[in-house]
């Protein structure tokens, strides 16, 4: 069971999150100071003695009576002092949070254990008591997420990508390490399995394999083979999305897929294309008489194109702020622009933004590459 988490706090919602809870509440507090609150530690903190004159020369009542020794000592002791009553407060601080902290994050049911009477200390020790689940609960937790997160194997690339598959993998091994440490070693070859036969991800299983057969699997661990499986589907969304250098036309790993990742449907696509060949042809040429002669449908009033980032009236494809430059010239309105940086606030969308606007980097580059090899 995951624990609910709420902004940066973890519910205890059972005995399967009870380690994630505590850790999260022991990172909470200042490191200097969890040992007052830590219920393995006796440990208590006393408030300071404040320094009076009496306390230096019992006679003396006014700092003037003081002795000249006395005076410099006086002065010594009360810095000393205030500095601890400084840091008495910033623990008293600290003790108020942590308790809100505890009764934000512990269940109605289980604040039975929170008695008003006892101490922080106290409180944790009870809910320790009555939560922590023994290695072998966890162990068997461990295997369960194993099973559930195995049930089945990709063939083709994920919608959305590998992202939340490799989030879930990251955590069950992280626990694997934990509490299963003998499986750990065929968990991770699991990675195989899963992605061996989804096209992109091939070679790199086949060198996980090959590196486990030759016992060279020790230059690899799962965050390396996380990053080269995310790199693979970052290649394939950049190939999706390629045009033959020079000409109006798309290749067939376009048009297979209706969505892309420049905002273009593979039906506006093409139906730009058609526009822009015709727009070639010479007048009087073959195509174009063909195209004239033909008898004429009626006319279907298709819509306006909305763009898809700033809702302004262009193809999204030659939006100046999806592409980042404006070599077309499109007019954008202050409402445009208000969209679009609106949408960007969204973490999701801007990294969308940056990943179009690096592919189309690395196509105009591929292009001038492909014209400069042609010259």
């Amino acid at each position: 069971m995951a624990g609910t988490t709420t902004g940066n706090n973890i519910t205890l919602e059972g005995p399967e999150n009870y380690h994630s809870w505590f850790a999260n509440t022991k990172g909470s507090v200042p490191e200097d100071l969890w040992k007052y609150f830590n219920p393995e530690n006796t440990d208590e903190y006393t408030k300071p003695e404040p320094i009076t004159i009496v306390t230096l020369q019992p006679e003396a009542t006014t700092l003037s009576q003081l002795s000249a020794t006395n005076r410099t000592l006086y002065a010594q002791l009360r810095t000393i002092y205030n500095n601890e009553l400084s840091q008495y407060h910033r623990y008293l601080t600290e003790k108020a949070k942590l308790r809100t902290k505890l009764l934000n994050t512990v269940p109605e049911a289980k604040r039975v254990l929170l008695p008003a009477e006892e101490s922080i200390r106290e409180w944790i020790s009870n809910l320790k008591l009555a939560t922590k689940p023994s290695d072998t609960h966890m162990k068997d937790v461990t295997k369960s997420k194993h099973r559930s997160l195995m049930t089945a194997k990709f063939i083709d690339w994920p919608s959305d990508g590998p992202e939340k598959w490799l989030m879930e993998w990251h955590k069950l091994m992280t626990d694997c390490k934990k509490w299963n440490p003998a499986s750990y070693a065929d968990w991770a070859s699991d990675f195989i399995l899963v992605w061996g036969e989804v096209p992109g991800a091939k070679r790199l299983c086949d060198r996980l394999t090959e590196a486990e057969t030759s016992r060279e699997i020790n230059n690899w661990d799962i965050y390396k083979a996380s990053s080269e499986l995310k790199q693979a589907w970052d290649q394939r969304m950049i190939r999706n999305g390629m045009r033959i250098a020079g000409k109006a036309q798309t290749t067939r790993s376009v048009l297979a897929t209706d969505s892309r990742f420049n905002g273009l449907g593979a039906s506006e696509e093409a139906t730009e294309e058609v526009t822009e060949q015709i727009a070639q042809d010479p007048p009087g040429s073959k195509k174009r008489v063909a195209s004239t002669d033909s008898p004429q449908k009626p006319s279907i009033k298709r819509p306006r194109k909305i763009c898809w980032g700033c809702d302004g009236n262009h193809l999204c494809y030659y939006c100046p702020l999806i592409q980042g430059s404006n070599p077309r010239r499109v007019r954008l309105t202050d409402e445009n622009r208000q969209t679009f940086n609106k949408k960007m606030e969204d973490p999701t969308f801007a990294k969308y933004i940056r990943k179009l606007r690096k592919a189309d980097l690395i196509i105009k580059e591929l292009t001038r590459n492909a014209e400069g090899r042609h010259d």
